[in-house]
């Protein structure tokens, strides 16, 4: 990371510190309309529960009728200009959930980073504790069962659970 850059993430990770504890006395009305203004799209009827942590929300996409469960991370990536997260609408997601939108190659920890969206299709159930990894895709309809790990795509309107998560229906 450039020093310029490191600059901008510290910066911004501690008035994201600051804002957090504050945002996570408010009401809900409060948080959604921070939201609303931070986030790259942010639909209608949304509830997003207590001390959720979201990294960089201006790379966040959420659409309508959408529950978010207290104490979701999502972190998309910083470097990948055209990576995002995107929710999709009537999508219902437990307590816990992390999405990861970027990490590093499995050879070394010091080459440059990995990233691509994570894509959550409309209809979707998640369950809580459940781990997303970056460029996974969840079609429409789909169910993830409780503390899975998502590495790979989830096929519209099936059922996954496990570590790694795995097509049980």
């Amino acid at each position: 990371m450039k020093k310029n850059e490191r600059k901008v993430v510290e910066t911004y990770d501690y008035v994201q510190l600051v804002f957090g504890v504050a945002l996570s006395i408010c009401p809900p009305i409060v948080r959604k309309l921070f939201y609303k203004a931070t986030f790259a799209n942010f639909g209608k009827n949304i509830y997003i529960g207590p001390k959720c942590f979201f990294r960089y929300p201006w790379k966040i996409r959420v659409g309508s009728n959408t529950s978010i469960g207290g104490g979701c991370q999502i972190y998309p990536s910083f470097k990948g200009k055209e990576s995002f997260v995107i929710i999709g609408s009537n999508v219902l997601i437990g307590p816990n959930l992390c999405i990861f939108g970027a990490g590093h190659p499995v050879g070394s920890l010091t080459d440059s980073h990995v990233s691509s969206n994570v894509v959550i299709g409309d209809n979707v159930f998640i369950g809580g504790n459940v781990t997303i990894r970056y460029g996974v895709s969840v079609g429409e309809g789909a169910t993830i069962g409780v503390g899975s790990i998502v590495t790979k795509d989830v096929p519209a309107f099936s059922v996954v659970a496990g570590n790694p998560a795995a097509i049980i229906k």
